[in-house]
């Protein structure tokens, strides 16, 4: 499989560290050619045979990736959400308060259905603001159409307006310590696309807040096991909620292999190197602290990937 990398226009926003600023898609400037050509390996001959079976090629897939504006019954919703989130990426959550009332009517307009990936008339139809994840969506969708033959697809790429509101709605209400209400805008979000890796992050960090331990665990095992194309190729950072979360339980050897799995992705992330340590400690019956620390993490500040109660 070869893909050529999106062209990234001067007006996409590259992500700012310790903000929620997202790539967002915005014309037809946005635009990669995809070719999916996976050849078949031969198949295996029969013992003692000098002949090998030769298998035919598998079928092509070439696919136009292009990103277009919100479609226009969500741009307003879309304006609104690009305000709050330029004042939220300038002052913080304080910055927030102004926009709260006009991005809960809008999360309320949302549709009753706006999956992250769906067939449309003519193509398929990616909603996402991350260039890296319509790269692997659109892989997605070639496995797809190569099983149904090949061809010439068309993809486009459009924001993910309302679970990104209801993503910043939560994790202002988590800033607050307002845990039912950040519950509720997530539950918002992850109706629409229960898979979405922002949503799931906050829930987890809600959950982790009201210390409901086995709840974020079962959340966590069916995550992992739905097999999305987004979480398989970017699992560290839930692995390491999910070590978290073991350790909370007292399945210690889980944990460590969940801090194991996540390094596998992320080979030096002190989180995971931190949480090893701490499970080492443990074991060796060394004195620990566990203060309650509830953050919501992907606020303007530096330590965004830290769990929601960190390790002294």
């Amino acid at each position: 499989m070869q893909i050529a990398p999106l062209t990234n226009p001067g007006n996409v926003k590259e992500p700012i560290r310790g903000t929620i600023a997202m790539r967002l898609p915005t014309t037809a400037v946005l635009f990669a050619a995809l070719v999916l050509a996976l050849a078949a390996a031969p198949a295996p001959s029969a013992a003692g045979a000098w002949a090998i079976q030769e298998q035919a090629p598998a079928p092509r897939v070439n696919i136009s990736l292009s990103g277009e504006a919100a479609p226009l019954s969500e741009r307003a919703d879309q304006d609104l959400y690009l305000t709050a989130l330029a004042a939220f990426n300038e002052r913080g959550f304080e910055a927030l308060r102004p926009h709260l009332a006009s991005l809960r009517t809008a999360l309320g307009r949302a549709p009753a259905t706006y999956p992250v990936m769906s067939e449309v008339d003519g193509g398929w139809l990616i909603r996402t603001d991350n260039r890296d994840e319509a790269m692997t969506l659109a892989r997605a969708i070639g496995e797809i159409e190569q099983g149904r033959g090949g061809g010439e697809v068309k993809v486009v790429v459009v924001p993910n307006t309302y679970p990104r509101i209801a993503f910043l709605l939560g994790s202002e209400a988590l800033e607050r310590r307002e845990f039912e209400e950040a519950h509720r805008h997530l539950d918002a979000g992850l109706a629409l696309q229960p898979l979405d890796r922002l949503l799931l992050n906050e829930k987890l960090v809600v959950l982790h807040g009201e210390r409901r331990w086995e709840e974020a665990y079962l959340m966590l095992k069916d995550a992992f096991a739905a097999g999305d194309p987004v979480l398989t190729a970017n699992p560290a950072h839930l692995q390491r909620r999910l070590g978290y979360t073991l350790v909370e339980l007292g399945r210690l050897r889980e944990a460590r292999e969940a801090y194991d799995a996540s390094l596998v992705a992320e080979p030096d992330n002190a989180i995971a190197l931190n949480e090893l340590k701490y499970i080492d400690d443990i074991e060796a019956g060394q004195p620990t602290s566990n203060e309650v620390q509830i953050t919501a993490p992907l606020a303007p500040r530096p330590e965004a990937d830290a769990p929601a109660n960190p390790r002294p």
